[in-house]
């Protein structure tokens, strides 16, 4: 596990991706600090909604779900299936190395969004209970990142193929930014992608529309896919 989790680390995309989010925040920040001062610290708590929730989902769909795709597009899949290391145990190692990867791009998305608006915004009184609620919007975007990582990862272990992985994951992720939450009624499709794909909690939003419910969806979501990729690993004799 600690080498997949190191190759995560190691590749370039990763922190490229990461301190392009950083640097739009800080261009925002800095027009924040110059035409929206009265909102400033209101803007900056809310990090996750645009900026922070979108360089997550790049970074998980551009780069890190590759990882499952990676030997097939290498053409090793044959030699790296032949070895006991090869099978289920690979999978998993990276599946796990892939969340550690994940916490660690959300801690240092929260404490950039965090350094950048202190520091612009030093001269501005930070409302008391600003640091409590952008902590809670992150709880949340914790949660959302490893859902959406883990289901990514999955289907993109099942089909072998990056881009079709990408375009099956994104189209629903993209697509809530779009869906105004006032104009969906339960239980109509539009709802269904706003909140069905973890994206909401990604924006670092509890979900107020039946909680329990997408608490059992998302479970159902990520067990079912799972499923499928045992089964299809039964298949081509990955176990």
């Amino acid at each position: 596990m600690k080498t997949e989790c190191l190759q995560y680390f190691k590749n370039p995309y990763y922190w490229a991706v990461i301190g392009l989010g950083l640097a739009a925040r800080a261009g925002l920040t800095y027009l924040d600090f110059r035409y929206r001062s009265p909102q400033f610290w209101e803007l900056a708590a809310d990090f996750w909604n645009k900026t922070g929730s979108i360089t997550m989902g790049f970074l998980i769909l551009l780069v890190m779900i590759r990882r499952f795709s990676y030997d097939m597009e290498l053409r090793t899949f044959p030699i790296i299936n032949s070895t006991a290391y090869g099978r289920l145990p690979l999978f998993w190692n990276r599946l796990i190395g892939g969340e550690v990867a994940v916490v660690a791009a959300v801690l240092l998305l929260y404490a950039g969004n965090t350094g950048i608006s202190c520091l612009l915004g030093s001269k501005m009184g930070m409302s008391y209970d600003w640091t409590g609620f952008f902590t809670q919007a992150t709880v949340a975007a914790f949660a959302g990142s490893a859902g959406y990582f883990a289901l990514s990862a999955m289907i993109c272990d099942l089909s072998k193929n990056h881009p079709v992985a990408m375009c099956l994951c994104g189209l629903p992720f993209a697509s809530s930014y779009f869906i105004n939450v006032d104009a969906v009624k339960p239980p109509d499709l539009f709802w269904f992608l706003r909140y069905g794909f973890f994206t909401e909690l990604l924006r670092g939003r509890t979900i107020g529309s039946f909680p329990v419910f997408w608490s059992v969806w998302y479970a159902a979501l990520i067990g079912l896919t799972f499923f499928f990729v045992i089964q299809k690993r039964k298949e081509r004799k990955e176990l």
